[in-house]
């Protein structure tokens, strides 16, 4: 039996689960992000949590700026409707066969009988009832929110730097016949 470990990307926290279902059970209530890592082996070796097939972190949100967020799972798309981050009308791609659809198109999202999300059903399906989300949740949820989309925005600033640095290192290979020391 492993022992399991969440190292939260956000404050560096790192969160034990006795087993895979604990560990499940996060990614059901929407608690571990595509940035965050695991470690089954007692922390000697991490992997991101997209990475870990149980966790059934399979789908990219493609947000109204166009910015893929992801790979997520479908809890985290309700968390992120009931905000009001994303609509019934943005595009979910499927990670294992490659598809993209609407989301309201999805027999899941349709199947569901709280597709139409509201703060109130937020925690509906997964686990955690509205009486133990309080006033501190919410507010918590709102600051999580914010730091989710500001980790997203600098990522897209560090992914730009990341390519203007590989086309001028292309650059000056090109016109010295060297690497840049």
């Amino acid at each position: 039996m492993h022992n399991w470990h969440l190292l939260k990307a956000s404050d560096k926290e790192v969160y034990a689960a006795k087993d895979l279902e604990t560990l499940r059970g996060w990614a059901a209530d929407a608690k571990i992000s595509p940035l965050d890592k695991i470690s089954s082996d007692n922390r000697m070796s991490w992997q991101r949590a997209p990475m870990i097939a149980e966790l059934q972190m399979d789908l990219l949100v493609q947000m109204p700026d166009n910015y893929l967020y992801g790979p997520t799972n479908v809890a985290t798309i309700q968390e992120f409707l009931a905000t009001g981050e994303i609509d019934e009308n943005v595009t979910i791609i499927n990670c294992l066969d490659n598809t993209e659809a609407r989301l309201a198109d999805l027999s899941w999202f349709q199947a569901s009988p709280h597709h139409v999300r509201s703060a109130a059903t937020t925690f509906l399906g997964t686990g955690r009832s509205d009486e133990k989300t309080g006033m501190g949740d919410a507010m918590q949820q709102s600051r999580i929110s914010t730091l989710e989309k500001q980790v997203m925005e600098l990522q897209r600033v560090v992914d730009e730097w990341q390519q203007a640095y590989y086309g001028m290192r292309q650059q000056f290979v090109e016109s010295t016949g060297r690497e840049p020391m």
